[in-house]
C-alpha cells in the first residue's frame, strides 16, 4: 500500500517526536545515573572518612582504657610511669619517650638513663635524655594545663632517626619537684585532635601519681606510727617494772624482817645441834679410853655416858631441830621465790590464772606492812573462778593494793578480801578500815604522780600503773570510800568459760 505524502509526513513526524522523547528520557537517565554515582562517590567518602574516625576513635579509647587500667592497677609508682610512657609513645609514634624529675631547674633523675624507644623499647640512651632535657624548660615550676609543641631545628641522635619535634608536658611531683613527660618525634608536630586525649590520659596518671605518693605518705606514717607504738609499749612496760620495784623497795625492810625471823632461829638451832655434837665427840672419847683400858666394852659404863650427857633426849631433840630447820629454810625459799616472781618482768602473755594465788602471794610479800595492830580477814579459796592474766603484774596489782590499805590503816585496823560471782565474771572485794577518802581524791586516784602519801613514801604511779594493767587484763574498778569509814576497791574481771 502506498502512503501519501502527508500521511508519510505524518509518520515521519510521530517518528521523530518519539525519538525525541527517547533521547530526552535517556539524557534524564543518564543524569540521574550520574546523579546516584555522584550520591554514592560522595556516601563512600563519608563513610571511608567515618570508617578513619571510628579507628582513630577506637584507638583513642583503646589507648585511654590501656592508661586507666594501669592507673587503676596496684603495680609501683615507677612501673605505673614507664607502661603510661610506653603506652603514649606508641599511640603518637613517637620515636623516644622518656620521664624526667627536676627541681629548680635541676634533673634529678640523672641516675636513671633509660628511655623508650618504638623500636627497641626501654633502653639506656644518654643522648636521648640529654636532647630531651636541652629542650624542656625546666626552670619553670609553673604547672601546664596541657601539652606543647616544640620544634627541634638540626637536630638528629643518629643519621637514619632525625628528630624533628618534641611534645612534653609537666605535673606536680611532691613537694617543689616537677615531673616532666617528653616524646620526641620524627613529624614535625603532633594532631591537634590528639591533644585532648593527651590531656585525659594526664590526668589520669597524676591522678594515679598523687594516689600512689599518698599511699607511699601513709606507709611511712604507719611505720612510723608503729615504732611511736612500740617506743610507748616498751616505756609501758619500764614504768610497770620501775613501778614494781619501788614497791618492793619500800617492802624491803619488812621482806627482810621476813627472812631474818627463820634465818635466826635456824642459827639458834644450829648451835644447839653444835652442842649436840660435841657431847657425841665426848661420849665417843670416853668409849675409847673405856675400851683401851679394859680391852672390852663396859655395857653398864656405856650406859652410863649415855645417860650422863642425855643421848636418848639428844636424838629426840635432834630431830625435831633438823625439821625445824628445814621449815625454816622452805619459809626462805617461799619468800624469795615469791620476790622472785613478783620482780620479775617476763612476758606479757594472758594465760589462765588463779586469783586466788595471785591475791595469796602478794600478802605474802606485803602481809609484813599489817603490824600487831592490824587484822586480815581473807575469804579468797580455790572455788575463785580462773581468769586468763598474767599473774606477775596482777600481784603487783594487789601489793599496791595492800600496801595502801596498811599505809591508811596507820593505827591498826582491818583488812578484808573476799570475791563475789556474778554471771561471767568475778568481783574481788578489797575492803580497809583506814582514814577513807573525799569524792576529789578519789576522782584523782588513778591520776599519774597524785599522791596523798608523804614526800618520799610513795611515787603517785602506784595506783595509775595498776589501773594499766587491769585495763590490758579487760577488768573495771570502782571506789568506795568515805573519810575515817574506810575504803573498798571492786575489782571485775571477765572469766574463762
Amino acid at each position: 500500500m502506498t502512503l501519501s505524502k502527508e500521511e508519510l509526513e505524518k509518520r515521519v513526524s510521530v517518528l521523530e517526536r518519539k525519538a525525541l522523547r527517547e533521547k530526552k528520557a535517556r539524557q534524564l537517565a543518564e543524569n540521574q545515573l550520574e546523579k546516584y554515582s555522584l550520591d554514592i562517590y560522595e556516601a563512600n567518602l563519608s563513610l571511608k572518612s567515618a570508617l578513619a574516625d571510628s579507628e582513630q576513635k577506637q584507638l583513642e579509647l583503646e589507648y585511654l582504657a590501656r592508661t586507666s587500667s594501669e592507673v587503676a592497677s596496684e603495680i609501683p609508682l615507677n612501673d605505673m610511669i614507664s607502661n603510661i610512657v610506653r603506652l603514649t609513645g606508641e599511640f603518637c609514634s613517637a620515636s623516644y619517650g622518656l620521664l624526667i624529675i627536676s627541681e629548680n631547674g635541676q634533673d634529678l633523675s640523672d641516675k636513671n638513663k633509660k628511655v623508650w624507644s618504638l623500636e627497641q623499647g626501654w633502653q639506656e640512651n644518654s643522648q636521648a635524655k640529654e636532647l630531651a632535657v636541652s629542650l624542656l624548660p625546666l626552670c619553670e615550676s609553673t604547672i601546664m594545663d596541657s601539652w606543647l609543641v616544640s620544634l627541634v631545628d638540626n637536630s638528629e641522635l643518629d643519621q637514619n632517626r632525625p628528630i624533628n619535634s618534641i611534645f612534653y608536658t609537666n605535673f606536680a611531683w611532691s613537694g617543689s619537684k616537677v615531673g616532666w613527660l617528653a616524646f620526641l618525634s620524627e613529624d614535625e608536630g603532633i594532631a591537634e585532635d590528639l591533644l585532648p586525649v593527651l590531656n585525659t590520659s594526664k590526668e589520669h596518671l597524676v591522678s594515679g601519681i598523687r594516689r600512689r605518693l599518698t599511699d607511699i605518705r601513709i606507709l611511712k606514717r604507719n611505720v612510723q606510727l608503729q615504732d611511736s607504738l612500740s617506743k610507748l609499749e616498751k616505756a609501758r612496760r619500764q614504768l610497770i617494772q620501775s613501778e614494781k620495784m619501788a614497791s618492793l623497795g619500800q617492802l624491803a625492810a619488812g621482806v627482810a624482817h621476813e627472812i631474818n625471823n627463820p634465818i635466826a632461829f635456824i642459827r639458834s638451832n644450829l648451835e644447839v645441834l653444835q652442842d649436840y655434837l660435841n657431847d657425841y665427840k665426848q661420849l665417843n672419847t670416853q668409849m675409847q679410853a673405856s675400851f683401851e683400858k679394859n680391852k672390852t666394852l663396859d655395857i653398864s659404863r656405856f650406859k652410863d655416858i649415855c645417860k650422863k650427857v642425855d643421848l636418848d633426849y639428844i636424838e629426840e631433840d635432834s630431830e625435831d631441830l633438823l625439821q625445824s630447820n628445814i621449815e625454816g629454810l622452805d619459809r626462805v625459799k617461799e619468800i624469795v621465790d615469791n620476790l622472785k616472781g613478783f620482780s620479775h618482768s617476763g612476758d606479757e602473755a594472758l594465760v589462765e590464772t588463779s586469783l586466788n594465788d595471785c591475791i595469796q602471794s602478794a600478802l605474802k610479800i606485803a602481809g609484813n606492812m599489817f603490824k600487831y595492830q592490824h587484822k586480815i580477814d581473807n575469804h579468797m579459796s580455790t572455788d575463785c573462778p580462773l581468769i586468763l592474766g598474767n599473774s606477775g603484774q596482777l600481784q603487783q596489782v594487789f601489793v599496791n593494793l595492800f600496801v595502801n590499805a596498811a599505809h591508811a590503816m596507820e593505827d591498826g585496823g582491818l583488812l578484808t578480801i573476799d570475791y563475789t560471782k556474778i554471771n561471767d565474771a568475778v568481783v574481788i572485794h578489797i575492803k580497809d578500815t583506814g582514814s577513807g577518802m573525799d569524792e576529789e581524791t578519789v576522782n584523782q586516784l588513778f591520776t599519774p604522780f597524785f599522791t596523798t602519801k608523804p614526800v618520799g613514801v610513795g611515787t603517785g604511779l602506784g595506783l595509775s600503773v595498776s589501773y594499766a594493767i587491769l585495763e590490758a587484763h579487760g577488768a573495771q574498778v570502782t571506789v568506795d570510800s568515805e573519810l575515817n569509814v574506810g575504803t573498798t576497791f571492786n575489782i571485775t574481771f571477765p572469766v574463762i568459760n
